[in-house]
């Protein structure tokens, strides 16, 4: 919270002033007594442990910081708010003696303005009481934003670490595709193009183009399209694949029949990119793939 003015109506020597004459009167000498406690307690409060400039620096919140602060609260202001209790109190007193001065001399202009002043101090009370409970409330939701923010902070460095550490097993770089079939790398779309860049430096680009692009059916609009891309022969990724199985695929589009003829060729392509590409990338030491854009 920030640095807080105390209020003039309830420094002493600002409502001895509201008092006048009447100021020696028991009641309004005690309440005077009361607003001098109640301007010590709000002096003795600490400020630099409940303004929490730790929340506006980029360290977690510490244990300690928030002890701190809720000490505060529950001494210093606490004892404020007993004393602001404790004057609301007397102010009552001070009121109903004033009241009757007032009420057996209707001209007596001092008792007046006395009267006036004391019961005006519940709603004076009551404001800073206010203001000082409001800044706690966002003081405490602040502080339980911040630490939601630290600890989701913590948990995403903590996976962060775990990935890195899965990646280097301990500090030794482990190749991404080991232990991986092709229907593995396919499922990843960062192991797809990891895979797709390395086979383009082999020129085989197309057939994990073509593998990904398959991976979940084709319909028959997509099947024309699949044609044009990569089993017409002078389409410019067109498939290693036999005249057979274009002209079969190409026949069977109308039909439905391309399906089958589909299944045939991905398992051709498949079996070329399981034994030779994806084999020699599991190969790949850590420079290579980080050329390749692994990351």
């Amino acid at each position: 919270m920030k640095i807080m003015g105390y209020p003039d109506e309830l420094i002493p020597r600002f409502a001895a002033a509201s008092l006048g004459t009447h100021q020696t009167q028991p009641a309004c000498a005690a309440l005077l007594a009361g607003l001098a406690d109640a301007e010590k307690a709000f002096g003795s409060i600490t400020w630099n442990r409940v303004m929490l400039q730790a929340l506006a620096k980029p360290e977690p919140l510490d244990e300690d910081t928030i002890h701190a602060y809720e000490s505060e609260v529950d001494n210093a202001i606490d004892r404020v708010f007993r004393k602001m209790k404790m004057v609301n109190t007397l102010a009552a007193a001070a009121a109903k003696d004033l009241g009757v001065l007032a009420k057996a001399n209707p001209k007596d202009a001092v008792a007046k303005k006395a009267l006036a002043a004391v019961k005006a101090v519940p709603g004076v009370t009551g404001k800073l009481v206010k203001a000082i409970e409001e800044a706690i409330a966002k003081d405490r939701k602040d502080i339980k934003a911040r630490l939601a923010k630290d600890e989701a902070d913590y948990e995403k460095q903590r996976k962060a670490a775990e990935k890195a550490q899965a990646k280097t097993n301990g500090g030794q770089f482990v190749n991404p595709f080991q232990g991986k079939g092709i229907d593995d790398v396919l499922k990843s779309s960062k192991l797809t193009l990891l895979l797709h860049a390395f086979a383009k430096t082999e020129h085989t680009g197309e057939n994990v183009e073509f593998l990904s692009v398959t991976r979940k059916g084709i319909d028959q609009r997509g099947a024309l399209k699949l044609y044009g891309t990569f089993i017409d022969p002078n389409a410019a990724k067109s498939l290693n694949i036999s005249g057979q199985q274009r002209t079969d695929f190409s026949n069977g589009i109308g039909n439905g029949a391309y399906v089958g003829v589909l299944k045939d060729i991905r398992n051709h392509v498949e079996l070329v990119v399981s034994t030779e590409t994806l084999k020699r990338a599991k190969e790949l030491g850590e420079p290579a793939l980080r050329k390749l854009g692994y990351k």
